[in-house]
């Protein structure tokens, strides 16, 4: 400010700032008070300058709003992004191999696997498991793939391997499970890992939602509203075999079986928040993700071994 415009009263500095920015907003506590101020730039810093008269009361004024910024919750810091990007190749590549090791099967093998309604409700729950290791048609498996890469990549990050993978099994199966009661007036059956990968996508979203309530300070609701808006968009348009709604085998469906992937999101949501809410998330001790890897694993074998059994 040129000295020509400076008052001639008397002025007192009430503030220096490195900043332009961090004057003009104290400036702004004065200006509420309906008094004058000058902001005059002194060297490299940025003096805030009052009427000799008002001195006292803007600083009283600024010492009040400063204990207010210094009492404010800080955001939470940004976690690195830190992909494991050997364990998202190993899982894409086993979920080729099961379709691989499908097709050298026989036809009546196969379907003791897929998750049929009415088996389920009699009481075959290992179909719930079985049906996420089977697709339909080379189609059905790229598709499905196309999405593990995005859902593997942040889940994996965000729970880590071995807990990340439980999640995503045991969503996939809970989505199989609540399945079957949305089709009790007629036969129904699915396969696909589409249904897991769907609760993947809310396990992230269940996750931040306890995040979320858990942390009392300001947080943007975009935090939220983006993997549960994924995960709709992906239901919304994301195509690839699931099942006939008139009770012919799915190995002969192009249809997609949208409720069971709603149920899927759904199950993870819930999933997604209690993993969160009992501390099951990257950063455990790797003994402990070793322990849930191995039993996501073995939930599949178990209910594999019931299936050839039956």
């Amino acid at each position: 400010m040129p000295d020509d415009e400076l008052p001639a009263t008397p002025l007192a500095e009430v503030g220096r700032y490195a900043r332009l920015a961090d004057a003009r907003e104290r400036g702004l506590v004065v200006a509420a008070m309906e008094l004058p101020h000058w902001v005059v730039r002194d060297g490299k810093e940025y003096t805030l300058s009052v009427e000799e008269v008002a001195r006292e009361r803007v600083f009283a004024a600024l010492a009040e709003y400063e204990a207010d910024e210094r009492s404010r919750p800080s955001g939470r810091e940004l976690e690195p992004l830190k992909i494991p990007k050997f364990a998202l190749m190993i899982l894409l590549l086993v979920m080729a191999a099961c379709y691989r090791v499908q097709a050298g099967l026989a036809r009546e093998f196969i379907e003791r696997g897929v998750a049929d309604d009415t088996a389920i409700r009699d009481g075959e729950w290992w179909r719930t498991f079985t049906a996420l290791t089977l697709h339909g048609n080379t189609e059905h498996l790229v598709a499905n793939l196309s999405l593990a890469v995005f859902v593997f990549a942040f889940v994996l990050w965000r729970f880590g391997v071995g807990c990340g993978l439980l999640g995503i099994v045991l969503g996939g199966a809970l989505g199989n499970g609540l399945n079957v009661f949305a089709h009790l007036s007629h036969p129904h059956s699915s396969l696909g890992s589409s249904t897991a990968l769907f609760a993947g996508l809310g396990l992230l979203a269940g996750a931040e939602i306890f995040a979320r309530i858990a942390h009392r300070g300001p947080q943007s609701g975009w935090r939220i509203i983006v993997p549960i808006g994924a995960g709709l968009a992906f239901l919304s348009i994301y195509g690839g075999g699931g099942a006939k709604p008139d009770g012919t085998t799915i190995l002969d469906a192009g249809n997609v079986d949208v409720l069971a992937h709603l149920f899927g999101l759904l199950a993870g949501v819930v999933l997604g928040a209690v993993f969160f809410s009992a501390g099951w998330k990257g950063g455990i001790p790797a003994q402990r993700q070793i322990a849930f890897g191995a039993s996501a694993v073995m939930l599949l074998i178990i209910s594999w071994a019931c299936a050839a059994l039956r």
